[in-house]
C-alpha cells in the first residue's frame, strides 16, 4: 500500500511517498502554501497522482508534548482532507526538522540553500519513521 507524508509548515508543505512494508521513503518536492482550500486541492491532486491509500501528517507539538500554535493550523488542514475522504494519520513530528537538517548537511550547497528541500526531507524522515513502526 502506498503511503504519503506531509511536513506542514507556514510557508510550504514537504511531500514524501513510500510503501508499507518497506523502510524507505522518497521525497516528492514541496508545495508553496496558498490558503486552506488551494492547499487541500493541491494535496488531493498529490494523493491521486501518487495513488496513495493514506497520508501521514506531522503534528508540531512543543517539547513538553502540548499543542503549538502551528498544530492548530495542521489540524484544520487534516480535518479538511478527511472531509474530502482522505485517510490521515497524525504523528508527533518533534525533532523531524533537526534530523532533516543533519541529513542535508552532506548535500551540495545549492540544496542546503533551498528551504523547500528541508521541508521535503522532513517529510521523508517522518515517513521513514512511520514505516519503521516508530510513529
Amino acid at each position: 500500500m502506498r503511503v504519503g507524508a506531509l511536513d506542514v509548515g507556514r510557508a510550504r508543505i514537504g511531500l514524501a511517498v513510500g510503501e508499507e512494508g518497506r523502510p524507505f521513503a522518497f521525497g516528492r518536492g514541496y508545495l508553496v502554501r496558498q490558503g486552506l482550500e488551494r492547499d487541500v486541492e493541491a494535496l488531493l491532486d498529490f494523493v491521486r497522482r501518487e495513488g496513495l491509500a493514506r497520508l501521514v501528517v506531522g503534528l508540531p507539538l512543543r517539547t513538553d508534548g502540548t499543542m503549538s500554535e502551528e498544530a492548530q493550523g495542521v489540524l484544520a488542514l487534516v480535518e479538511a482532507l478527511r472531509a474530502r475522504g482522505v485517510e490521515v494519520v497524525l504523528v508527533d513530528e518533534r525533532y523531524t526538522t533537526k534530523l532533516a537538517e543533519r541529513r542535508l548537511r552532506e548535500a551540495p550547497r545549492r540544496l542546503k540553500r533551498d528551504k523547500g528541500k528541508l521541508d521535503e526531507m522532513a517529510a521523508v524522515v517522518l515517513l521513514e519513521d512511520y514505516l519503521a513502526g516508530g510513529a
